[in-house]
C-alpha cells in the first residue's frame, strides 16, 4: 500500500511537470515578446527570471525566433539614404527617426544648405560673400572671415554696407584702433560702389 501511494505521488508529480511544460510551451508560442513570456511564466521580468527562461529554452530546444526583443512603438520599414542611396531599416514617425544611413551621410546631409537648422537664406554673411571675396580687405586672411556692417546698422544688409574683415581687424574697427584700418576700409568700399 505504501508503495502504491509513493507511485501515485510520483505520477502526480510527473503529470504536473508535464502539464507545466506544455503550458509554458503554449505561453511561449502565444506571446509576442520575450518579456511578455517571462512575466506570464514567472510573474516578473528581471535578470534571474531571464536566466531561468533562457536555460529552460536551451534545455528543451524550444524555438523563440518569433519573439521580438521588445514591443515596437513605431513600425520599422526599409528606407533609402538621400545622400548615398543605400537602403537601411529605420522607424517611421519616431521623434528620433533616422533620415540617413550613417553618421557620415548625416554630416553631409545636415551640415550645409537648407537642410541645416541654422540655415538662413537672407543671412548677412551669405549676402556679403555673394558680392565680396571671402577674405579680409586689410590683410587678405581667408580662413576665418567676419563681416562688418559699415554703418553699424545690423539690419542694413545691402552689399555696400557689408565689409569682409578678419576677426582681428574687425576688433580694430570696434575699438580705439579704428584709425589704423578705417582708411583701407573706406577705400575698399568706395571701389566696390564705383564698380557696381
Amino acid at each position: 500500500m505504501l508503495q502504491c501511494i509513493k507511485e501515485m505521488f510520483w505520477l502526480n508529480r510527473v503529470y504536473s511537470i508535464i502539464s507545466i511544460f506544455i503550458s509554458m510551451e503554449t505561453i511561449i508560442k502565444t506571446s509576442k515578446t520575450m518579456s511578455e513570456s517571462i512575466i506570464k511564466i514567472y510573474g516578473y521580468d528581471n535578470g534571474s527570471s531571464r536566466k531561468k527562461f533562457k536555460k529552460y529554452i536551451n534545455d528543451n530546444g524550444i524555438d523563440i525566433s518569433h519573439l521580438e526583443r521588445r514591443p515596437r512603438k513605431y513600425p520599422i520599414k526599409d528606407k533609402k539614404c538621400p545622400v548615398c542611396g543605400e537602403k537601411f531599416k529605420g522607424s517611421i514617425g519616431s521623434p528620433r527617426e533616422k533620415i540617413t544611413c550613417s553618421y557620415s551621410c548625416s554630416n553631409t546631409y545636415f551640415r550645409s544648405g537648407k537642410s541645416n537648422g541654422n540655415w538662413n537664406e537672407d543671412s548677412y554673411r551669405s549676402t556679403c560673400f555673394e558680392h565680396h571675396k571671402k577674405e579680409c580687405v586689410i590683410c587678405g586672411e581667408n580662413k576665418i572671415v567676419a563681416v562688418h556692417h559699415y554703418d553699424n546698422d545690423k539690419k542694413n544688409n545691402s552689399p555696400e554696407n557689408l565689409i569682409p574683415l578678419c576677426p582681428t581687424h574687425h576688433q580694430y574697427v570696434h575699438s580705439q584702433y579704428i584709425t589704423e584700418v578705417i582708411n583701407k576700409i573706406d577705400e575698399y568700399r568706395n571701389d566696390f560702389i564705383n564698380k557696381n
